[in-house]
């Protein structure tokens, strides 16, 4: 997966700095799925963002008063990129590593890195994932997207993940019964995550998996995407 953009990085850390650091991931989850796109990939297609699908998500989620002074901040953060030549972040991590890397420290109910959190994202494409990313940061989430079953096998070999995200609002072409050995196939310190449990496809195959006995966590799109954020910064953190 291609390196979040700078401005992208500089635009969460301005909303980073006014208001509390889940909150501007949701922000900015949110009005990915607003846009219904890809994370910008310029300067251009951020401010445009920024202006319109971000907007609308901090209209929806802060008070009036408070939103006014969000968006003149990033207002002007983007009006001192423009007069000078672009901006400029710090950002480097060794995905990498990853490969072939050693299982993570493991507690007997959690499992916690210091390192981007390894989360394999099951879906139809690969949206999920760049959204994660870009409102969590490379340097907190590493999210690897995969369609099927041979590639979901492999990354999960590959990269340890202490999270694995079936994306219900988007499904990868899988039958029941092969996520069902997929899943049980998962280390334990892997937590299986259904986002938009609510979805037809959540209704139609979660209750075979719960019958299956495949543990699951599993999320409703109305619920926010905070819940999501809080299992991946847990991760990040050490939090219980």
């Amino acid at each position: 997966m291609s390196a979040t953009r700078a401005e992208m990085v500089l635009l969460r850390e301005a909303l980073e700095g006014v208001v509390a650091p889940e909150v501007a991931t949701a922000l900015l989850f949110d009005a990915l799925e607003i846009s219904g796109r890809k994370p910008p990939r310029s300067l251009e297609e951020t401010r445009s963002f920024a202006e319109q699908a971000l907007a609308e998500a901090v209209r929806r989620k802060v008070r009036p008063e408070d939103a006014s002074q969000i968006l003149q901040i990033i207002d002007d953060l983007f009006e001192r990129a423009i007069e000078g030549d672009g901006v400029a972040v710090d950002v480097e991590v060794d995905h990498e590593a990853w490969e072939g890397a050693s299982d993570p420290t493991a507690t007997a109910q959690m499992a916690v890195v210091q390192k981007p959190v390894p989360v394999v994202v099951l879906g139809a494409s690969d949206a999920f994932a760049e959204r994660l990313t870009a409102c969590l940061g490379e340097d907190r989430v590493y999210a690897v997207p995969v369609v099927d079953e041979a590639a979901f096998r492999k990354a999960v070999f590959a990269y340890s993940p202490l999270i694995v995200l079936i994306d219900a609002t988007s499904p990868a072409a899988v039958e029941p019964r092969a996520l069902t050995a997929m899943l049980r196939g998962v280390p334990l310190s892997a937590m299986p995550v259904v986002w938009g449990s609510e979805s037809g496809w959540g209704r139609a195959v979660l209750p075979g998996l719960e019958d299956a006995g495949v543990p699951l966590v599993t999320l409703r799109r109305e619920e926010g995407i905070e819940p999501l954020l809080d299992l991946v910064l847990a991760r990040f953190r050490g939090d219980a």
